[in-house]
């Protein structure tokens, strides 16, 4: 691998570690909530309603310069294409009535191992 490859990769790595000791202090915060208050960075609008029912989910990117974001909407279909550092704004149509519970994920690569993501923020839709 040339040095320029190596350098940048060592410079995201760092970067990396030290967003996740920041969050660890409590200096910044990285994890997000459902439909609390409204400084959340995760919601749904409506969160229920009668089939078909489309759903807006907005929300902000981990913060994280390397990993991986996925909106998994409960129902078997899951948009792996939300930024890390980006705002987002998705929709998406419940055909069935029924509940389902919508996830954000987040996760960052570790080196060589692939990425383990984990929940960060979820909101339950109800379909009537």
């Amino acid at each position: 691998m040339p040095w320029t490859a190596r350098r940048t990769t060592m410079r995201r790595r760092l970067l990396g570690a030290v967003a996740a000791a920041f969050a660890a202090l409590g200096v910044v915060k990285i994890s997000m909530s459902g439909e609390s208050g409204p400084n959340d960075s995760f919601k749904a609008s409506p969160t229920s309603g009668q089939a078909p029912l489309v759903v807006t989910f907005t929300g902000t990117g981990s913060g994280q310069l390397e990993g991986e974001m996925v909106l998994d909407f409960g129902d078997g279909q899951a948009d792996h294409s939300i930024s890390t550092i980006r705002g987002f704004t998705r929709t998406h149509t419940y055909a069935k009535a029924g509940s389902y519970m919508a996830e954000l994920k987040s996760g960052a690569w570790g080196g060589q191992r692939p990425t383990v993501l984990k929940t960060v923020a979820s909101v339950m839709i109800t379909v009537r």
